[in-house]
Parts: C-alpha cells; sequence; structure tokens
C-alpha cells in the first residue's frame, strides 16, 4: 500500500535505513552535479542521491519508491552528452558509477560480465590480460560506462554484422523492484559469474524470457528496467593490423569506394571523418585544431585491417589483395599515414581502441561542448544530408568549417550512423542558445527530408512521434504494464 512522506527529508531518513549515510547525498554541490549533463538539455534538480554498490541495494531504493510514489532516474555515467541522465521529475537518482565489478571473462564463448560503473578503459584494461578486446565505440569518454553506452546504443567501430548487437544477456531491476534475467541468464538458479562452465547455460543466448529483452530496454533510458549487470561480446585482439587511410575531396567522392570495401568485408573498423572530426581527436589544444585541419584531406576514409589467430600472413595477404584491387578501379592512393600529419603515427592505435584519456574530451576539446546531430541512412544518400545540414548551418550564420562530420558503417553497410557535430561555449548563454536553435533547426531539417532518428533524446521525441503514428501509444502500454507507477525515469521517451 502507498503511504505518504512529509518531505523529501523524510525520504532521505528512509534511504539512510537501507544504504550508508554517507551514500545518500542531499548536498547542494552533489545535487547541482546531478542535475545537468553537457548536453543542450535544460537541468533538473534531484531530490536526492544515492550511490549503490550492488544489484540488491538497486532494487531496495527502487522498491522504496514504489512505496511512496517517487520518481527514479538511474545512472551509471559520471558523464552524460544527450540529458539520458537528467532528472525530469526530480526525485531520486541512483548513481551507480561505483559498481566496478569485472565478474567473468569467457574466452571461448567471447564475452565479459561486468556491472554497471565500469568504464571503457577499465574493461579494456582487464580484457588485455586474456588477450581479449571490448568492441568500442569511436573514442568515448574516459568516464563513460560500458553499460549506458550499449543500452544507448552508441555505434560501434567493427562493420561486422554479427558484431553490431553486443548484448548477450542482462541482470535487471524492473519498474516493479524485481530482479530479472533476460536471456539464458535466467535459466540456472547460480548468480551468472559462478555458472559452470559444464553446464547448458553459457549466457550466450540472447532471446527472451518472451520479449526480446535485448532490443527493448536499449534506446528507452531507463524507462522500462535499471540494468545493473551485463554480459556482452568481446573479440580477440588482433595478431596483426595496418591501418589504411584514403583521402578525397567531397563526400559523394567516398560513396563508391567505401561501399566496394565493405562488399569486400575486408578490415575489422571502417569509417569516414571529415578534416575538422579528426583534427580534432589529434589536437592536444583547441589553438591546434585548425593547424591540423588545413593539412588534412576534406574527407578521410579509415581502414584497419587485421589478422587474427588463424592463417594471420593469408588474411592479411587477401586483405591486401582486395584493397589493390578496389584502388585500381576506383585510382585511389592507399596511405598508411597522413602525408604532414606527425600526429596519426601513435594517434590512430589509441582511436581505434582506447577512450579518451587525459585532458579533454575530444568533442568539447573545441569550444566546451558540442550539440551533435545523428542518424540513420544508406551511405549513397549522406551527400544529400550533408547539403542539408550546412544549409541550416549557413542560415544560423554558423561556420562549415566548424562543423564535424563521421559516419559509420553498421552492419557492412546495411545503414549509416551519421553524426554532424556544432561545437559551442556552453559557459556562453548566447552560444548556448544559438546552438540550441541551430539543433532544433537542423534536427528538422533533416527529418523532413527522410533521416531516421533512432536513438530519440530531446526534442526529438515529440518530433519523431509526431511521424509515427503508433509508436508512442505502444510504448505508453508497454511501459503501463512494466511500470504500473510511473516511478522510473518518468517523462522520458515521452512516456
Amino acid at each position: 500500500m502507498t503511504s505518504q512522506i512529509a518531505s523529501m527529508n523524510d525520504v532521505a531518513t528512509l534511504l539512510k535505513e537501507i544504504l550508508d549515510e554517507e551514500r545518500v547525498m542531499t548536498d547542494p554541490e552533489t545535487v547541482a552535479m546531478f542535475s545537468r549533463d553537457t548536453s543542450l538539455c535544460a537541468p533538473r534538480k534531484p531530490d536526492v542521491v544515492v550511490r549503490v554498490l550492488t544489484t540488491q541495494e538497486v532494487q531496495a531504493v527502487v522498491k522504496l519508491a514504489n512505496a511512496h510514489n517517487l520518481p527514479v532516474t538511474p545512472r551509471s555515467s559520471k558523464t552524460g552528452f544527450y540529458g539520458a541522465g537528467i532528472p525530469q521529475q526530480g526525485g531520486i537518482v541512483i548513481d551507480m558509477s561505483a559498481m566496478k565489478k569485472i565478474r567473468k571473462v569467457d574466452v571461448r564463448n567471447r564475452w565479459v560480465l561486468f556491472e554497471a560503473g565500469v568504464t571503457y578503459g577499465e574493461l579494456q584494461a582487464e580484457l588485455e590480460k586474456h588477450g581479449m578486446r571490448i568492441l568500442n565505440p569511436l573514442l568515448p569518454h574516459e568516464s563513460k560506462s560500458v553499460i549506458s553506452s550499449t543500452l544507448e546504443r552508441e555505434p560501434k567501430l567493427t562493420t561486422k554484422h554479427h558484431l553490431d548487437e553486443t548484448i548477450f544477456t542482462m541482470e535487471m531491476v524492473m519498474p516493479t523492484g524485481e530482479i530479472f534475467h533476460t536471456g539464458s541468464m535466467s535459466i540456472a538458479p547460480e548468480a551468472p559469474e559462478k555458472i559452470s562452465d559444464d553446464l547448458p547455460c553459457d549466457l550466450c543466448n540472447f532471446h527472451g524470457p518472451g520479449l526480446d529483452w535485448f532490443r527493448l530496454i536499449p534506446g528507452s533510458l531507463g524507462s522500462f528496467g535499471i540494468v545493473t549487470v551485463m554480459n556482452a561480446k568481446i573479440d580477440l585482439i588482433p595478431e596483426s593490423k595496418k591501418t589504411i587511410y584514403f583521402g578525397f575531396d567531397t563526400l559523394e567522392d567516398c560513396v563508391a569506394p567505401v561501399y566496394r570495401i565493405l562488399r569486400k568485408l575486408i578490415g575489422d573498423e571502417c569509417f569516414i571523418l571529415n578534416s575538422r572530426s579528426l583534427a580534432t581527436m589529434l589536437a592536444e589544444e583547441a589553438s591546434e585544431i585548425n593547424r591540423i585541419g588545413a593539412l588534412l584531406p576534406n574527407y578521410i576514409v579509415v581502414l584497419n585491417l587485421t589478422a587474427g589467430q588463424w592463417f594471420p600472413e593469408e588474411k592479411m595477404a587477401y586483405q591486401m589483395a582486395a584493397l589493390k584491387e578496389i584502388s585500381q578501379t576506383f585510382m585511389l592512393k592507399p596511405m598508411e599515414t597522413l602525408p604532414n600529419v606527425p600526429e596519426m603515427e601513435t594517434a590512430m592505435d589509441r582511436i581505434l581502441y582506447q577512450p579518451c584519456a587525459g585532458g579533454s574530451y575530444w568533442k568539447s576539446r573545441a569550444k566546451g561542448a558540442s550539440g551533435d546531430v545523428f542518424f540513420l541512412t544508406p551511405l549513397q544518400r549522406a551527400p544529400a544530408f550533408l547539403k542539408q545540414i550546412e544549409k541550416a548551418a549557413a542560415q544560423n550564420n554558423y561556420l562549415k568549417s566548424d562543423i564535424g562530420i563521421y559516419l559509420q558503417p553498421k552492419q557492412n553497410g546495411r545503414a549509416f550512423h551519421m553524426e554532424a557535430g556544432f561545437p559551442y561555449d556552453p559557459e556562453s548563454p548566447e552560444d548556448r542558445e544559438k546552438a540550441r536553435t541551430l539543433h532544433q533547426s537542423v534536427s528538422e531539417a533533416l527529418l523532413n527530408q527522410g533521416a531516421f532518428f533512432y536513438r530519440l533524446y530531446g526534442p526529438w521525441v515529440d518530433m519523431v512521434y509526431a511521424r509515427t503514428g503508433n509508436l508512442q501509444p505502444t510504448l505508453k502500454r508497454i511501459k503501463k504494464t512494466l511500470d504500473p507507477k510511473n516511478i522510473l525515469s518518468p517523462g522520458k521517451l515521452g512516456v
């Protein structure tokens, strides 16, 4: 039965009966820190922040919130870029960033079991001991949790179809407070890291029970369940690798050669950057970005050829032969480095395999923050979308030369994640408002042209729902079934 409470001080008192007193925080500094992120979304203060260490603690907090009809917003990263962790209706923020256990590495089945607060750097350091690597997005923030990034569907650098969706199974706390396991994690009564290797349950079956949870939960912004533990796909560290670059004057020039590369199934990583994006990654200071950018081609295709434990010399030879054929067909010059850019000699391994550690995050390096617009598209449509982006930027007096462009093929080029970054100064109210207006204008122009916004944040929710018929009512029905009191991330995804 729901009980009434007099104030949030009463809530804090009840939470201190569940958790250590020092992990229940209402001080202005902590509350302010969890009220915002680096996105353009408006801040909203929580009433209390709790730092949890176990799934059982998450469960206890959610049960308390249910008993008193209190909003709960989960957060596992110390940083955010799209407003996903902002508590839109206040209440309790559950900080899972201290859940740091890496419970098991299964080299045979190529998965790793880890908790919500584990970052890419922490996970990669552990996997290297086993000769394995995590499948990471492009140069992630050093404090970004792997579970948060995966659930936000940040695109992985790999182009391989079988590695596009990396989730195997999950441990979740449902909105009602029950602990729920997905896929084959739900079969054995033991804790997942204690499941014996001789049992038929190897945590590799991601289906069920019932729904395709591995597709329902990602992108839901914590509104359908709180993922506390996940096991995700990993891959072998390559025995050998060779990074190749191609330079192009226009994005149109990239289309046919990149499609041919992807059809040949060569390379583990393949992506397209404009000179602004790559220069920002290579620069250590904002003052270096323009200098490095002037030395680069307008568009750069990065192709990372790798060979593993089975016949590495033969595989690399096949890939190089295929690359030679493609280069001759399109009259391209493959380069093992970029001329006049000494930074490339040591930077690409870091860009491909490591988080953005030390100093400023690369997307914030130019001006302090970046308003990103991203969507899915076939590559052949990308040049037309780019023209819309540049047109909207010009209409808002934003310099074309300041726009960063990144395209990432998914599933061997079946679709491409296309991203435009608009750096701005977050400390300047005028620049922030200009960035917000530009972001809205670019998003509307792209949606009107048919861009597929597959990760819904902030103003995109209403824009997309206005064009998708029964999607919002269907999500509301699912929400009502899973979260009858609407306590988990209320207001997210418009539900």
